[in-house]
């Protein structure tokens, strides 16, 4: 999921992650998932407001 910088002062991604936490329960999926880059606070902030909570961190090297 993406939200325009432009219109993230509408609000409109958390009403979209609880649509996608509700079909996903209806599923009766286990467990969902994020993925942030580590250097973006502000997407890491938006998914712990929404429920998700770190789990893993995956370290990389560029070759």
């Amino acid at each position: 999921m993406y939200v325009q910088p432009a219109v993230r002062r509408y609000q409109i991604g958390g009403p979209r992650v609880a649509e996608f936490i509700a079909w996903a329960k209806e599923a009766e999926a286990e467990a969902a998932e994020a993925t942030a880059y580590s250097g973006n606070a502000d997407a890491i902030r938006f998914y712990e407001r929404n429920g998700f909570a770190p789990q893993s961190v995956t370290l990389q090297m560029s070759l």
